[in-house]
């Protein structure tokens, strides 16, 4: 390939822990966008797809002459679906942060997730989860999917754009709703609406008690064998209890600390009180819950060998989600694509590779 086309298929095949994660399933294919004639392989491919997904910046795709206009021109009933970290600004405005880069915690620290933990300092904190990535792909994929049914209604192009940032502010509504109603944000690492309503040590370990209006409430004053706390003017209503939370977790924390937490769980089970153990991660990949719903399943990728990851959470009937393909080599099945798609013969395959307009890598097995 000419310097600036497509890379060559590696001679040695290598795998990171994120591409064995998260590119399961899928199909590689190598075109170099910059080239005219690859240009034109893409928007054949447009032309016979239902959607268009990226997670480039506005300014790059832009740059290659990629737009929700050229896109309709070559396929008038395409859905164009992209994410970012701060939106496209071709729906509506991108903002001010517009077409700057993000990763996951740029998105989350923006949207203020990162000061809804506890901290003795005062200091944000970031957990560690890619929050933002996921619950923002989850949302395109839903506005990807409505966009398809829509499209069966009117026939027309649908754009869907989703940032991180709007993903996050979304995930982070029930404080800034607290906030926009009162005028003060609720406090940090605790709930803004109940209590008890947090993490307990027990004997043995931690459990998660979840305590969510007045009827819980009773039922829990019962469990606990104090029901007379059920009758106390400074716990009568949620807005008191959260209020008054931390001398009620210390009433609490008195109780769960002589009991295990399978004690603890089955005392509140037969009160119908929401509580669950608190599991590490370690625990949760041999959880029975997670082995019994398939939220573990087992990747026998050809380099890495078998490896363990996160199942599907979308149950459907007539779908095996047990099933886990390994990750694609980089542009596997570029000629098994193009040759089916648009009818690309052998030579004519050979001929775009050999120029650097596609790539080919090497085939399954």
């Amino acid at each position: 390939p000419r310097p600036g086309g497509p890379a060559a298929a590696p001679a040695g095949r290598r795998r990171s822990m994120s591409e064995i994660r998260v590119m399961g399933g899928k199909r590689s294919v190598a075109i170099d966008l910059r080239d005219p004639e690859g240009m034109r392989v893409f928007m054949d491919l447009v032309a016979k797809s239902d959607v268009v997904w990226s997670n480039m910046r506005a300014r790059s795709l832009e740059g290659l002459g990629v737009t929700f206009e050229t896109l309709k021109a070559a396929n008038p009933r395409i859905v164009y679906a992209t994410l970012t970290g701060f939106g496209h600004g071709d729906v509506v405005s991108g903002g001010p942060y517009g077409d700057l880069a993000a990763f996951d915690i740029i998105a989350q620290g923006v949207s203020g997730l990162q000061m809804r933990g506890d901290s003795q300092d005062g200091r944000p904190n970031y957990n560690g989860l890619a929050v933002g990535d996921h619950s923002s792909a989850m949302m395109a994929v839903l506005g990807t999917v409505l966009a398809l049914f829509r499209r069966t209604k009117d026939g027309e192009a649908q754009r869907v754009d989703v940032a991180m940032h709007d993903a996050m502010v979304n995930l982070n509504e029930l404080p800034l709703g607290l906030a926009s109603f009162t005028g003060q944000a609720p406090p940090r690492g605790r709930s803004g609406t109940s209590a008890p309503f947090g993490a307990f040590c027990t004997r043995n370990g931690y459990v998660n008690i979840g305590v969510g209006g007045d009827p819980i409430w009773i039922r829990f004053c019962k469990a606990i064998g104090q029901p007379e706390l059920a009758a106390r003017p400074d716990y009568a209503t949620s807005v008191l209890r959260v209020k008054n939370a931390a001398e009620l977790d210390r009433i609490v924390a008195d109780w769960t600390a002589g009991l295990t937490s399978d004690e603890v769980v089955a005392a509140l089970a037969r009160y119908q009180i929401p509580c669950a153990p608190i599991l590490d991660t370690l625990e949760v990949l041999d959880s029975a819950q997670v082995k019994a719903r398939n939220m573990v399943v087992t990747v026998d990728d050809p380099v890495a060998g078998p490896r363990r990851f996160i199942g599907n959470p979308i149950k459907m009937s007539g779908v095996d989600d047990t099933r886990a393909d390994p990750a694609p080599d980089f542009a596997q099945h570029t000629a098994e694509v193009l040759g089916a798609v648009l009818g690309l013969d052998e030579r004519r395959l050979a001929d775009l590779a050999d120029r650097g307009v596609i790539a080919l890598g090497r085939a399954a097995g």
